[in-house]
């Protein structure tokens, strides 16, 4: 019998493997490409937040207010802090708040306010108060 020399031969890897290893090597071209596009030509303005509402549940013994945050920016907040107060008249009757961890550019995020009082009954107001730029 004659012993086949494996070392170096190309002919000796099935086709397959060729195919996806091209696959990968275009996917990791192409993702390093996105990546050098989005750095130095992709939108970097600031968060662009909206923030909508859905109607009040009831909760346990309190209330729900659950919000929707739409970053319409092209950067990503971090860290974003959202306050909901319930106001009658100039008053301040009660406040609740969450921190968000990211809501990147051009995403909608989901969370929600707990109220012991019936927000339905109040003034309702939802303030972005600050994030920070990871």
């Amino acid at each position: 019998m004659a012993d086949r020399d494996h070392g170096g031969k190309n002919s000796d890897i099935p086709g397959w493997s060729w195919i996806f290893a091209a696959a990968g090597l275009v996917l990791a071209v192409g993702s390093a490409g996105f990546m050098l596009y989005q750095a130095f030509a992709g939108d970097s303005s600031p968060p662009q937040l909206v923030i909508e509402t859905d109607p009040v549940v009831p909760s346990g013994r309190g209330h729900l207010v659950q919000i929707r945050v739409t970053n319409r920016g092209g950067s990503v907040a971090a860290g974003l802090v959202v306050e909901a107060i319930l106001r009658e008249g100039t008053a301040t009757v009660e406040t609740s708040t969450i921190t968000m961890g990211f809501v990147p550019s051009g995403s909608q995020r989901r969370a929600g306010f707990f109220f012991s009082r019936d927000p339905r009954k109040f003034d309702l107001q939802i303030l972005a108060k600050g994030y920070v730029q990871p």
